[in-house]
């Protein structure tokens, strides 16, 4: 390889370690502002298909990093799915590479990143892990624009911004227009966000506790344990009942007997009647030949209200895609492989909040308000469209229970955060998680990570409860009334540019 082809692939590495530098564990989000400029240099330098590679190149760097984690489950699979999330990263390649060789707009590429983002998230049952906006959820200011366009919104200034660093180094023609129009895309973004977030109204704050069992990953489902397990619960329960809250929640499968059609998980009934709140826990649920990942209610009438069976099922952890060609991938899977059935309905579940006044005469004053939340389970919350569709059939708040524990003590437990907290703005609803291991927090509606279970400034593998009041706005966002308008504009746009562009047969070599 020649000297000049070996500085373009070193250019485009960097790109990719700059781009997961941004993510967490290291978090240096200001990163994403100018991470593609590397890339953007090397692919100036490149034919048209040398900008695919090398752009793929730089997808594998990134993913490899931000999914390094997923190594702790199979070493294989994470080759295989980082190989196959960087062919976005090499179509975005090839797309820049084309503006280049033919002198076309580069103001289009943050309109092809959306489009290319949104549709990772979609297909091959999705996966929108590390979605570009997510760099910044701790920026609030700069986030709250996600009610209106989502985190793709928040992806696309990110691009802007970086074609914009590019065109002034290089000198571009028109550096200057695509200068300003970066700059007023964050005035409009930090404009709407300060104005969002000095607006708010809310009508109720229920009390709500997470309980952080931290059980092993390795005695969870091992029956001789199972009594330990409930006890452990059993006593975080107990000790946030002290807090008052108006309901408990448990992680995933935190229940660890199999429960079926016509049982109902008897010492989670005692426990809920006994302390007098209602608990929220996840169960393997059993319904003839069908086994569902299922989150289930129980009342402080030793009753089991209502249950949620997971819609969207993990790859190779609750299903083998096409098993009867990839189910030798099995031998491959440091972990158990579930064999379970997709729920098919967003199930509402009900809320009933107590608040006690003092009048002016001293006398004590009752009220009741009511609710209704949806629940996430697992990596649910990182796709948009299903947190939306609760929010839509009326959710005022979202629950993840989730069990990172798989993945050991890593990053992936704070990357899979990032995706409530933008769920939590896109909606404007707060996001409730209760995680085995961490991370169990409360997320407002503003996106604010405002309370986490934590032991010496640790919030994962500690055990522990948290409870906190969440503030429920009375609202619905643009984002959850439309959806990704945004997305689909963005690819009207795009269509749009390379029709009139080949129409018109501009663009020279």
């Amino acid at each position: 390889m020649r000297r000049d082809g070996l500085l373009s692939l070193f250019l485009a590495g960097i790109s990719g370690v700059l781009g997961f530098l941004a993510f967490p564990p290291f978090g240096y989000g200001l990163l994403a502002w100018v991470g593609f400029l590397p890339l953007f240099f090397a692919i100036r330098r490149s034919t048209v298909r040398g900008a695919f590679w090398l752009s793929y190149f730089s997808g594998v760097v990134f993913f490899g990093g931000l999914l390094f984690w997923l190594t702790n489950v199979t070493v294989p699979g994470t080759v295989i799915l980082v190989l196959i999330l960087s062919v976005f990263y090499g179509l975005f390649g090839l797309f820049a590479g084309i503006l280049f060789k033919y002198s076309l707009e580069l103001l289009i590429l943050p309109f092809v990143w959306v489009v290319l983002e949104y549709l990772r998230g979609y297909m091959l049952t999705g996966f929108p892990w590390g979605i570009l906006g997510y760099t910044q959820y701790r920026n609030l200011n700069i986030i709250q624009i996600a009610d209106v366009a989502g985190g793709y919104g928040i992806s696309f200034i990110l691009v802007l911004v970086n074609v914009a660093f590019f065109s002034h180094l290089v000198r571009a023609k028109r550096r200057i227009a695509y200068m300003v129009a970066a700059l007023a895309m964050i005035v409009v973004a930090v404009t709407y966000g300060v104005c969002r977030l000095n607006n708010f109204k809310f009508r109720g704050e229920p009390v709500l506790s997470v309980i952080q069992g931290n059980i092993p990953q390795e005695i969870k489902w091992d029956g001789t344990r199972a009594g330990g397990i409930i006890g452990e619960y059993d006593d975080l329960t107990r000790k946030a009942a002290g807090d008052r809250p108006d309901m408990v929640i448990w992680p995933e499968t935190a229940y660890p007997y199999l429960v079926n059609a016509g049982d109902e998980a008897d010492e989670v009934k005692e426990i809920a009647e006994e302390i007098g709140v209602p608990v929220l826990t996840g169960v393997v649920y059993r319904d003839g030949k069908d086994f569902f990942n299922c989150a289930a209610l129980f009342s402080e009438k030793e009753e089991l209200v209502r249950k949620y069976y997971k819609i969207h099922l993990v790859p190779f952890g609750e299903f083998i895609p096409l098993e009867k060609y990839l189910s030798p991938l099995k031998k491959y899977i440091n972990k158990p492989i579930g064999d379970y059935a997709k729920g098919g309905e967003y199930t509402l579940f009900p809320l009933r909040s107590l608040s006690l006044f003092r009048g002016e005469d001293g006398s004590i004053a009752r009220s009741a308000d009511l609710y209704r939340f949806g629940v996430l389970i697992c990596f649910e919350d990182v796709f948009p469209y299903i947190a939306r569709e609760f929010v839509l059939k009326g959710a005022d708040l979202m629950v993840n229970m989730t069990n990172d524990a798989w993945f050991g003590d890593t990053a992936a437990a704070e990357q899979h955060l990032q995706a409530s907290v933008f769920r939590a703005v896109e909606n404007r609803v707060p996001v409730i998680r209760a995680a085995n291991t961490g991370v169990s927090c409360f997320v407002d509606s503003t996106g604010e990570v405002l309370s986490r279970v934590e032991e010496g400034g640790k919030d994962t593998f500690v055990r522990g409860f948290r409870t906190a009041s969440v503030r429920v706005c009375g609202i619905r966002s643009f984002y959850t009334r439309n959806g990704d308008v945004f997305v689909y504009f963005c690819g009207l746009i795009v269509a749009l540019f390379f029709a009139v562009e080949l129409f018109r047969g501009r663009g020279s070599p």
